[in-house]
């Protein structure tokens, strides 16, 4: 089971595939799996190098429960660790989710390492403070202060129970497996360092990112707005929205999502 070292954490990861190498970064609580249950491996290890990274706090990588631990310069600093293990100087970058927030400071972190950016169903935070008040992440955090308060010794059925009562609907199973795998100390301490989070503002930030970005929403997700605004502030970037779709539903959707991605790595200039 390959890992990186970054100061000590160690970042777990897989390769598949073969061709130019894109890291794949999963959503909150999820793992590098969620990229095989959704079909995106099945349909690019044709096309690429697949470097899927487990976030430190989820999958098989280590799950520190000091808040501080979760700095997004800590985050992207990971993804260049998993890059130097591997010896690969740059590689294209998708993140969902987390993995997007995570991808929005790239060009703050680690720009050299990267050839483009593709970015689904997260924002940058416009003011450089809403992350506090994000709704799903907001949710999250309080069902896990709930959690693991009031069912310590299971807080991860007691929040996965939670979360599906709060949506109406049942979490798929093998989404649910992951969730129940969690360590609930190490996803709270991710969460609030994520809410804690203060950025520079946009008009700050955005306009100078010089890497080619793909912004990615579902037009029900409640981050839809945010993610439009910014694709305004970034020079170059593509915005693509699925109507209709919400959060969750437009990160499922690979019919709809991978011929726009494939399409944005092969434009002239990326690679």
């Amino acid at each position: 089971m390959p890992h990186a070292d970054n100061n000590g954490v160690k970042i777990h990861y897989e390769v598949e595939g073969q061709g130019a190498p894109l890291m794949l970064v999963h959503g909150f609580g999820g793992s590098l799996d969620t990229w095989q249950q959704l079909g995106y491996v099945q349909e690019l290890t044709g096309e690429h190098r697949l470097i899927l990274i487990d976030v430190r706090g989820c999958g098989d990588s280590d799950k520190p429960h000091d808040a501080s631990a979760y700095t997004f310069q800590n985050l992207v600093a990971d993804l260049v660790a998993v890059l130097d293990h591997l010896k690969i100087d740059k590689a294209d970058y998708v993140g969902y989710s987390m993995g997007g927030r995570i991808g929005f400071r790239i060009p703050i972190y680690a720009p050299e390492r990267f050839n483009s950016l593709t970015i689904g169903g997260a924002a940058y935070p416009i003011a450089g403070t809403e992350d506090a008040a994000d709704d799903l992440l907001t949710g999250i955090h309080l069902t896990l202060e709930k959690a693991v308060k009031e069912a310590p010794q299971n807080p991860m059925e007691f929040f996965v129970a939670t979360m599906e009562k709060r949506m109406g609907t049942t979490i798929p199973p093998p989404r649910k497996a992951t969730f129940l795998a969690d360590d609930a100390w190490a996803l709270l301490a991710s969460a609030r360092a994520f809410r804690g989070a203060v950025s520079a503002k946009a008009d700050e930030f955005l306009p100078g990112i010089e890497l080619p970005v793909l912004l990615l929403v579902g037009e029900a997700d409640p981050r839809f707005p945010t993610v439009r605004e910014c694709a305004a502030r970034i020079r170059g970037a593509k915005f693509v929205s699925f109507p209709g779709l919400d959060h969750v539903q437009a990160a499922a959707r690979i019919d709809l999502i991978l011929p726009v991605i494939r399409k944005f790595l092969g434009e002239a200039g990326i690679r």
